[in-house]
């Protein structure tokens, strides 16, 4: 674990060992929720650096980290249509993801647990649309499938609002973590890293939008909290294809998930 990520945890830690739950809020996180969704996000984390610590969650049950993994699964395919859009079909292909993937491989036993059919063939068909480059009607028809296919497996409307709050929490960890290998004294060294990390925080600032009006009004504070942190996240992507130097540090990636989750207990 890198020092940043460290303080910023240990920061998030300190305040919330002193912190008091109230009663009518969003419901209190359990200190082994609290140690899973934060240090080991998710079983069978991919090879990218997402997931540090992977093996204690079980995404069957914990919805929180369900979610998250989905949300990693709709960066790479966010920033790789952001990509694609822009005419740099090359780094698109890089961001594609199939079934086989580590990321989604983890998430079938979940998917069977939890009655979902999963989105193998949608998934499937957005990587050969943008690798075999059908096109871009075919590549936009596959990616708008495929978000609806992953939007029916997420069902935000039907999660606690803690349990979604906690996943922009742990896709910003993600996001800092992939920021940091990304970005090195202001130079970007791996530039996958850099996108992967955009797209996960792109996500986590859509999300908060699908929460239904009912879940808004019984948990208000805490979402509007956890829109301002969103909304006060500085700007680390001048560009998703940058050259020169990026004045850009992965704390704010870290400070706004640890904000996140304390949203979730005040």
């Amino acid at each position: 674990m890198n020092e940043k990520r460290k303080i910023w945890l240990a920061v998030g830690a300190a305040v919330l060992g002193s912190t008091t739950v109230q009663a009518n809020e969003v419901e209190p996180i359990s200190q082994h929720q609290h140690t899973t969704s934060i240090i080991a996000p998710f079983e069978g984390g991919g090879g990218e650096g997402e997931g540090e610590g992977s093996g204690a969650v079980d995404l069957r049950v914990n919805d929180s980290a369900y979610l998250a993994q989905l949300g990693l699964i709709r960066g790479h395919l966010y920033v790789g249509k952001k990509l694609y859009d822009q005419g740099h079909i090359a780094m698109a292909k890089t961001h594609m993801k199939h079934p086989e993937d580590e990321l989604y491989a983890a998430l079938v036993p979940a998917f069977t647990a939890r009655k979902q059919s999963g989105f193998s063939a949608e998934l499937s068909a957005l990587a050969n649309a943008v690798n075999d480059e059908q096109g871009d009607a075919a590549v936009d028809a596959a990616y708008q499938k495929l978000v609806a296919a992953i939007t029916e497996a997420e069902q935000v409307t039907q999660k606690s609002v803690r349990d979604v709050l906690m996943s922009l929490s742990t896709m910003l960890l993600t996001a800092g973590e992939e920021y940091d290998i990304g970005v090195k004294q202001g130079a970007v060294v791996n530039v996958h890293e850099f996108q992967d990390a955009y797209g996960f925080t792109q996500i986590a600032k859509a999300r908060i939008e699908e929460l239904s009006q009912s879940q808004r009004d019984a948990n208000a504070a805490a979402i509007s909290e956890v829109e301002m942190v969103l909304t006060e996240l500085p700007e680390l992507w001048p560009t998703i294809t940058p050259e020169g130097e990026v004045q850009g540090d992965s704390g704010a990636l870290y400070g706004a998930a640890a904000r996140i989750e304390l949203a979730t207990l005040n």
